[in-house]
């Protein structure tokens, strides 16, 4: 009974409770691994087909307890397109701008994630959702191409 004690009073001293996996926390914006369902990392948030992939991609996760994390150390330009998105499919959001975000090109600019444990395999938006690859318009050859070969 006093180690229990002892460690209540010494958690108390440290700012309450220890936090489960804080380096885990620290790289999802708070949020664990297990939770998240989506992720799309700073660089991909700058291509534009990433965007148009979330909407088309969103309706799948509504009907789940699911919310966004947004980085809110990214500058507005980059991710107001993206709230708008959220907004409008009726996701809620949550900016983080705690020390958990961060602006590297590999930092999560925005997870979608769950309140417990969903363990999902694949969270890369690249990797879950592949852009088809657009082949090569083929050549059109010239009149004289046509008429000589």
């Amino acid at each position: 009974m006093s180690d229990d004690l002892n460690k209540r009073l010494e958690n108390s001293s440290h700012g309450g409770t220890p936090q489960t996996k804080p380096d885990e926390r620290r790289q999802y914006l708070g949020s664990l691994r297990e939770r998240v369902v989506l992720s799309i990392t700073v660089a991909e948030m700058k291509v534009p087909q990433t965007l148009t992939t979330l909407k088309k991609v969103l309706p799948d996760y509504l009907h789940h307890d699911y919310q966004a994390l947004i980085n809110g150390k990214l500058d507005t330009d980059v991710t107001s397109a993206y709230i708008g998105a959220l907004s409008h499919a009726g996701l809620p959001f949550t900016l983080v701008r705690d020390e958990t975000a961060h602006t590297q090109a590999d930092a999560f600019a925005l997870l979608i994630v769950a309140k417990t444990a969903v363990n999902e395999p694949t969270i890369d938006i690249d990797t879950k959702y592949p852009q088809p690859k657009t082949a090569p318009e083929p050549e059109k050859k010239s009149l004289w191409d046509k008429l000589f070969h």
